[in-house]
């Protein structure tokens, strides 16, 4: 027998201490009674008579027995004596329930057994039969291991409790993380506060990395579920645009078992197939397909895998496409021969020549160029103005001047990127009055030659060219087709952000960037920011679980819709850990519980204490004597009531 709660010392103590201050308060008890005598001559000696007979006996000695026994099995409770020995006390175990991308897979019926589907059936299967091969006082904590390490139940010998958590186990997306799941069992048994036990693992012992291959853990158990491994997956899927104005698509599939394997690989956008590819992947191996398409809607890719295997979660990707349409541009123009080899080579846009008589405000294009001239009414779309007459010019002129030189471009806007000539030789520009909210592209010594303006309520937004950027010489610098692709690209940039769209794995992603990227944000799919890093210009960031991750910058929109499934690929082997489910009768019988039972009959002895010498008891014993004591006194008809402390 032995004491889990307090130490044999502070028992005695406790006991010791209170029993004698019980006693004690017998001893002096001073209780108000009411004593009858028959006149205040009989009082003092009445009174002595009761005092000499306290100090020769004890009243209600079986009560002060009642409450000492009650006394000493509550503290017997309370330290929860345990009958047997203290290695028999109980120890906590932590068990290893692997919930990583492998526990999805599909097993065969005789396999399986009767009623179990997949390999984490399986899992749950060999989990409840260690669960009750272990004493009734062991406690286990129940972890679901997968990219993360997540507790499902503390530690507990509720078996109800854990069977619940055990059948509420859903296969994940991410391979296994074993280290971090070893690493976290030992913290939890130092911390636990009792004798450790087994550290159980129960699954297909795969992993995503070589090196963790390689681990010794002395009190590790393996209740091992194999995989089929024989498995060909989806790992990345990603798509952007070329150069041409095309989508180009680029998928990698891996044979992750030990045979050689043939697929067929079948893909679709917007319910429009492509021709089916045939690709044979020797074991381990990955190989890629790239597909091109050239289309102006939007839509879904669809890449799938036959035929099917038993692992399903990777055999299909699927990608939303946004709408790949060109930049309508409308240009007004009465030299149209001078505009058409800047904007028509250029396959993101699609450009209509209008003479200027064909003017409207809200032509159908997304960008509207009025070359050398002014409407009555300016356009309701954003636009470029080449050159407009200073009479009706959008922004104020304040002067006209000839044999100028563009010296000073503002190298903190996106309109004037690229360009840094020292002398733009002009021969007759405009210089504009500018206000606050006007961006100022390019100066000459006597002011504004190109400014930009935002958006307003009254006004579309707008940039205005002082001068004839197509005239004389201009023509043939490199700075002319640069300032027009900036002046597009402020006017409409959603039009000209390039876009990659990924579907990759679930767990750690990494992006490569371009490095003249800057302002990098990261969000998933609710907009909440997602935590990453950069280095040598590649993003790396994590995720738990399926979501859809988008990053923005200047000039770039990546949308990373990570569903895939990473599995692992390298199998877990240690040699130190034991091997199935225990032998039966291997733990020792457990040491009995004693506290409830001790708590009961302590409960129990005040209760009767209670009942049998309780106050009630007391008045009820003396009303009865008091007619006895009345009839042996000869002074009883003169008998007065007082009552003393």
């Amino acid at each position: 027998m032995f004491f889990l709660n307090l130490t044999a010392g502070e028992f005695f103590a406790l006991l010791s201490t209170l029993g004698g201050v019980i006693t004690l308060l017998y001893l002096l008890d001073r209780a108000q009674r009411k004593r009858v005598v028959s006149t205040m001559r009989f009082w003092l000696p009445a009174l002595t008579v009761e005092q000499r007979q306290s100090r020769r006996r004890m009243h209600e000695p079986w009560s002060l027995v009642l409450q000492l026994l009650s006394l000493l099995l509550l503290l017997l409770a309370i330290g929860e004596l345990q009958w047997g020995s203290r290695g028999r006390r109980g120890r906590d175990h932590v068990l290893l329930l692997d919930t990583s991308a492998w526990s999805a897979e599909r097993m065969s019926q005789a396999a399986a057994g009767a009623g179990q589907g997949t390999l984490l059936d399986q899992e749950k299967r060999q989990a409840r039969q260690y669960i009750a091969a272990l004493p009734a006082n062991d406690r286990v904590l129940l972890v679901r291991a997968g990219s993360l390490t997540l507790p499902a139940t503390p530690f507990t010998s509720d078996r109800a409790r854990l069977a619940q958590a055990i059948d509420e186990s859903q296969p994940g997306y991410a391979s296994l993380n074993a280290e971090q799941a070893i690493a976290y069992a030992h913290q939890a048994q130092a911390w636990s506060g009792r004798q450790p036990g087994e550290i159980v693992y129960v699954g297909p012992q795969l992993v995503s990395e070589q090196n963790e291959a390689a681990q010794s853990v002395g009190n590790l158990r393996i209740l091992s579920v194999p995989a089929n491994r024989e498995h060909c997956g989806i790992r990345h899927l990603a798509v952007k645009h070329a150069s041409d104005g095309a989508w180009q698509a680029l998928l990698t599939v891996k044979n992750y078992g030990g045979t050689r394997r043939t697929v067929h690989l079948r893909t679709q956008f917007a319910g429009t197939a492509f021709a089916v590819r045939t690709l044979a992947l020797n074991p381990g191996q990955e190989v890629g397909a790239e597909y091109k398409f050239l289309t102006n809607v939007a839509g879904q890719l669809v890449a799938s895998l036959e035929p099917a295997d038993d692992l399903t979660s990777d055999s299909r990707a699927v990608l939303e496409l946004p709408r790949n349409a060109p930049l309508r541009v409308a240009v007004f123009t009465d030299r149209p021969d001078a505009l058409k080899p800047l904007l028509a080579p250029d396959h993101s846009l699609n450009v209509q020549f209008l003479n200027v008589a064909e003017y409207k405000p809200r032509p159908d294009a997304d960008i509207a160029i009025l070359d050398r001239f002014c409407p009555l009414h300016p356009p309701a779309i954003p636009s470029l103005w080449i050159q407009p007459p200073a009479g009706h010019s959008p922004l104020p002129v304040k002067t006209k001047v000839s044999q100028l030189a563009v010296k000073e471009w503002n190298p903190e806007t996106a309109l004037s990127a690229g360009l840094r000539t020292r002398e733009l030789p002009v021969s007759e520009a405009e210089v504009f009055q500018t206000f606050d909210a006007d961006t100022v592209v390019a100066s000459a010594p006597e002011g504004p030659v190109i400014v930009g303006r935002p958006a307003h309520p009254d006004q579309a937004q707008l940039a205005v060219i002082g001068f004839d950027p197509l005239a004389g010489e201009l023509r043939f610098e490199i700075t002319t087709p640069l300032l027009f692709a900036n002046m597009l690209r402020w006017l409409s940039p959603a039009a000209f952000q390039r876009h990659e769209i990924i579907a990759g794995q679930v767990g750690t992603t990494t992006l490569p960037l371009d490095s003249d990227e800057h302002g990098i944000r990261v969000t998933d799919e609710s907009g909440a920011s997602v935590p990453f890093t950069i280095r040598d210009h590649t993003l790396e960031l994590f995720v738990s679980r399926p979501t859809i991750i988008h990053i923005s910058s200047e000039g770039h929109d990546r949308i990373a819709s990570l569903t895939l499934p990473d599995v692992g690929a390298y199998p877990w082997q240690i040699s130190t850990a034991s091997q199935g489910l225990p032998v039966s009768g291997r733990f020792a019988p457990s040491a009995v519980d004693l506290w409830k039972w001790l708590a009961i009959l302590g409960a129990t002895g005040l209760l009767l204490e209670w009942m049998l010498f309780g106050p009630r008891v007391r008045v009820r014993r003396r009303a009865a004597s008091a007619p006895a004591r009345r009839g042996n006194d000869p002074a009883a008809g003169r008998e007065k009531e007082l009552v003393s402390r």
